[in-house]
């Protein structure tokens, strides 16, 4: 019998491969043995030994389950997290959006209205350098007027009657101020 024909051998009796390729070691298949010559061989590994194995092999496989149903727990939890993150991420994103809408739209009304008051601002310093100018011409004017009525009074005054000098200075006072 060959090596492969001992491990079917073996599995056939519930032994893993693993197991049957351990217990297997000990023999030199260049001989060729037979199948009780395998079964001596492998008389020490069956039984006991085999189960305390076979319970080892066991208590290890639901060690590897219990790990991995917690990194699947631990995947499905944090997978969730980052759901619930990325839908804070993009709540919180549509809200500054719309703030940002919002802030644009005042700063074009509030640029407007800059523009607005820079161009009244712009006319009114042209309309109080045009009256400034028309105020300094009227006073020109008036300061004329009060010359060519002083020149008139003092005129009239040389005269010799009384009575219309009295009422020419009570105008003239009058219309200096």
């Amino acid at each position: 019998m060959n090596k492969s024909q001992a491990i079917k051998l073996l599995e056939s009796e519930a032994w893993t491969k693993a197991d049957a390729m351990r217990a297997l070691e000990v023999i030199d298949f260049s001989t060729n043995p037979d199948e009780i010559t395998i079964r001596r061989a492998i008389s020490p590994f069956a039984g006991s030994e085999l189960i305390k194995r076979q319970r080892l092999q066991a208590a290890q496989k639901r060690m590897v389950t219990m790990k991995t149903r917690e990194i699947e727990s631990k995947e499905q939890e944090y997978a969730a997290k980052i759901d619930q993150f990325n839908k804070y991420l993009k709540q919180e994103r549509e809200k500054y959006e719309v703030e940002i809408q919002t802030l644009s739209q005042t700063n074009k009304i509030s640029e407007v209205e800059i523009n607005t008051i820079y161009s009244q601002n712009k006319n009114l310093t042209e309309v109080n350098e045009q009256l400034q100018k028309d105020n300094k011409a009227m006073k020109n004017l008036v300061d004329q007027i009060r010359l060519q009525l002083a020149m008139n009074t003092k005129k009239i005054l040389q005269h010799e009657d009384s009575e219309i000098r009295k009422a020419v200075i009570t105008f003239f006072k009058w219309t200096l101020g």
